[in-house]
């Protein structure tokens, strides 16, 4: 799995459903505030870090600099500047520059540059599910977004952890739907604001699936499918 290290100035190019980061095997981590990056980093040990410049009061390439010394060169860090920044870019350690104006498509093609990613081929189906889900022996309550037969994203407004593993109840609607019992973990944590509707969201992989509920996901992934045709 691929870790990012992104500020939540990034987030509102990813929030479209279609991003490939969403349809990858990623795990994307979020700074909430400008001292929160090499804390990040030195816990989770991203594959890619990405800096903004030009997000008032923060010096990237020395953030970089304090990145590379406590994680080493295993980590690619970028920033989001031009031509100009190559100097002090290079001076950082910093592996490359994101060109300005940023957008979604030029930041996905440089994540796919510098680290390779695994991209579903799966059926996915934008679909709203209630969710009962257990995580660490509290009950919680969910709607799915989007499901396929690795995992789904779910809206709720329960402060669950990156890493949080939980259990998920849901019933498959469809004329004698299936109810479906999965183990998952959390691989995205989307803070409130991040898409159009303001709406906190999980991105969670299934760790543990029967094969009979694999099996009728994907059966109900495919008629959706046929009715949308």
């Amino acid at each position: 799995m691929t870790t990012i290290l992104l500020g939540k100035e990034c987030s509102t190019f990813l929030e479209t459903d279609d991003c490939v980061l969403q349809r990858a095997d990623v795990r994307l981590l979020w700074a909430e505030s400008l001292e929160a990056f090499v804390p990040l980093a030195r816990a989770h040990r991203p594959d890619l870090v990405v800096l903004d410049p030009q997000v008032p009061g923060f010096d990237a390439f020395a953030c970089a600099r304090e990145i590379l010394v406590a994680i080493g060169e295993s980590v690619a860090v970028l920033v989001i500047g031009n031509t100009a920044d190559d100097d002090r870019a290079e001076a950082a350690g910093i592996a490359g520059i994101v060109t300005r104006p940023l957008t979604r498509e030029r930041l996905v093609e440089a994540v796919r540059r510098y680290h390779p990613m695994i991209e579903r081929e799966n059926d996915r189906a934008e679909v709203a599910i209630k969710v009962d889900f257990v995580c660490a022996g509290v009950e919680g309550l969910a709607y799915t977004r989007d499901l396929s037969t690795d995992g789904c994203f779910l809206h709720t407004h329960e402060p669950l952890a990156l890493g949080a593993v939980l259990g998920l109840a849901f019933q498959l609607p469809a004329q004698g739907g299936r109810d479906v019992k999965v183990e998952g973990e959390v691989v995205r944590v989307q803070p409130a604001g991040a898409n159009r509707a303001g709406t906190p969201g999980l991105a969670v992989r299934f760790t543990t699936i029967a094969a009979a509920d694999r099996v009728e996901i994907g059966r109900f992934l495919r008629s959706r499918r046929r009715g949308a045709a």
